[in-house]
């Protein structure tokens, strides 16, 4: 496809200077979460500043939580016998499982820092997950990764001039996650109890993976017609689900206090001739 979008050539450099569309899209992804979070991060009462400094953790943290896990998931034995090809390989061989358990362990910890609501703040996160995940997808169709399995279909693409046809698995996950990146906004919009969008979004996640790796060109699975990934996801799902239930008792929205309500009353600001009604604090 198109891994090297453009490419510079400087005099004095002996290598051109490489513009590649994997890492593009990963930072358009970054970018397209972060203010998206940012955005809902301030009912937390976070400012521009902590959400930024939590920004930077994720991005650290969150690469070797993706490298360790596409490791531990991806042939180990080879990684175990050949360790310098987990640091060689680079931004190839990442696990988004990986991402979103280490961002939940960072999210654990700047919580307790911070000292606000956990579950909340992975309310915040969720959104912001998933529209990158979005675009990500799409830096690694243009890169030519993960691919589909050969097909002969009409919505085929090469990603190799010596390959065949295959499925673009990459555009269905990025189109599958923009789908569900709205229907994950509208239940931050409408919950009633923190963590409700993080769960939303793990079982989103879930049957994104689930359905779209049935396609996906794995050579190395778990068992004859699931991977890795998809028995994960067959777990997370019901596990899921059980959190929400218990978060639903132990962690509600509390709504304003109603004696705090009725310490508003209404006085008439008698120095305007219409008499417009104004609202105060008693």
């Amino acid at each position: 496809m198109y891994p090297i979008l453009f490419r510079f050539y400087v005099p004095f450099l002996r290598s051109p200077i490489e513009l590649r569309s994997y890492g593009l899209m990963i930072a358009l992804g970054v970018v397209a979460g972060y203010f998206v979070s940012r955005r809902l991060a301030k009912k937390l009462g976070l400012s521009d500043d902590n959400f930024l400094d939590l920004l930077i953790l994720l991005l650290i943290f969150c690469i070797i939580g993706a490298k360790i896990m596409y490791v531990l998931t991806n042939d180990f034995s080879f990684y175990l016998h050949n360790p310098l090809e987990i640091i060689l390989s680079g931004g190839q061989g990442l696990s988004f499982f990986g991402i979103v358990i280490a961002a939940i362990i960072v999210g654990w910890f700047y919580a307790k820092r911070r000292k606000v609501n956990f579950w909340g703040l992975l309310d915040v996160m969720a959104g912001g997950v998933l529209i990158g995940y979005a675009i990500g997808r799409i830096g690694c169709f243009l890169n030519g990764c993960c691919v589909g399995i050969p097909t002969e279909s009409w919505f085929a693409f090469r990603f190799n001039p010596s390959d065949f046809l295959r499925i673009p698995t990459q555009l269905f996950t990025s189109i599958l996650a923009l789908i569900f990146f709205f229907v994950v906004l509208k239940v931050e919009k409408t919950k009633r109890f923190y963590g409700k969008t993080a769960g939303a979004f793990l079982i989103s996640y879930s049957i994104i993976t689930f359905f779209v790796e049935f396609w996906r060109d794995i050579t190395n699975k778990l068992l004859p017609l699931l991977s890795w990934n998809q028995v994960s996801a067959l777990i997370m799902i019901p596990a899921v689900i059980v959190m929400m239930v218990w978060l639903s008792r132990t962690q509600p929205i509390k709504e304003p206090d109603s004696a705090v309500i009725g310490k508003l009353g209404t006085i008439i600001d008698e120095s305007k001739s219409n008499e417009e009604e104004k609202t105060i604090e008693l």
